[in-house]
């Protein structure tokens, strides 16, 4: 007699989940969806425009998660300032080495801030890392030592420090501009200096410049703010996190510019927000070849990565014709 095959038994969805409003269709952004069914314990929608079918989770960082709970619960602990190390989530939650750095780098992405423009004094310089291939096997020491230094831009005003991507190279001037071009209010007062140290005298000769009112205790308060954040943040990337790949450098970034602005409240609203959080994971290696190619670094000696993921599929659209970094800014 032929055995029947046992119904694999899929993992229902938690209450957060399945409660969480959705706005807009994941595929084609659209706001036009009727209910189409279900899926497990949550409810399945159908797209008007696109006719494609989807679920609250689609395309966010919790998307292909099966211990949901688990990952909820990671998510609070990351959402709430605590940062763990990819052995103590091993440890803590029962996975694997590998799953927990998926994990993290997934809650990272949905962990992000909302660009707005900045306001009153702002100071903003250079933070350089060295280049680095870190957990990628194989690489030359050649390649190592022949490569550009990667470099940041730390912005602070009154509400935060962010520390975004800018290039390869010596120079951030030129590029500096054309990257942050419109996020200057007529109320602010730029601060930028292309090296790393900023003095309170270059404050004073700007302040004669254009006839500013601002105080110099307020401006030393600033600056002594700015540069305590760009040296924890470099504490933050060389010493608890024994540094990090460049590929992943703007996301532990992002991460980092998050915690400075925490606001301690559960919101599971933000692992669905940043709708291309997975499809953006899953193709991190093609975005980090198309950012080799953009800076001119060698091809030849590049190593791919030999990981390959059962859900390899495209369906959300993203933009790939943009370097990583900027991607994720």
């Amino acid at each position: 007699m032929n055995q029947k095959k046992k119904k694999i038994k899929r993992n229902p969805f938690p209450k957060e989940i399945v409660n969480l409003p959705i706005k807009e269709c994941p595929h084609c952004g659209s706001a036009h969806f009727v209910k189409f069914g279900k899926y497990v314990n949550v409810s399945r929608y159908r797209c008007k425009v696109c006719r494609r079918t989807f679920i609250p989770t689609s395309g966010s960082s919790i998307h292909y998660i099966n211990k949901k709970e688990k990952f909820l619960r990671l998510f609070d602990m990351f959402n709430s300032g605590e940062v763990l190390t990819v052995k103590n989530i091993s440890k803590k939650f029962g996975i694997s080495i590998l799953t927990a750095f998926d994990w993290r780098h997934k809650i990272f992405l949905a962990l992000q801030l909302v660009k707005e423009d900045y306001e009153s004094v702002t100071i903003a310089n250079k933070v350089s890392f060295n280049f680095s291939e870190k957990g990628r096997k194989q690489v030359t020491r050649r390649f190592k030592r022949n490569l550009p230094k990667v470099n940041l831009c730390s912005v602070t005003d009154s509400r935060l420090t962010e520390f975004k991507f800018i290039n390869l190279g010596e120079s951030i001037c030129k590029d500096f501009h054309e990257r942050f071009a419109g996020r200057f209010g007529d109320r602010a007062l730029l601060f930028f200096k292309n090296d790393e140290k900023i003095l309170i005298d270059d404050f004073k000769q700007m302040i004669k410049e254009k006839n500013s009112t601002i105080k110099i205790r307020r401006l030393e308060k600033s600056l002594k703010m700015h540069r305590y954040k760009v040296e924890e943040f470099k504490e933050f990337i060389n010493r608890f996190m024994r540094g990090v790949a460049t590929k992943y450098l703007q996301v532990y970034a992002n991460f980092y510019s998050f915690l400075q602005s925490l606001k301690p409240v559960p919101n599971y609203n933000k692992l669905l927000e940043v709708r291309l959080a997975w499809i953006k994971y899953l193709k991190m290696e093609i975005l980090y070849q198309d950012f080799l190619c953009i800076n001119s670094l060698s091809m030849h000696e590049y190593v791919a990565i030999k990981r390959k993921w059962k859900s390899n599929n495209i369906r959300f659209k993203v933009d790939f014709m943009e370097n990583l970094i900027n991607s994720y800014s």
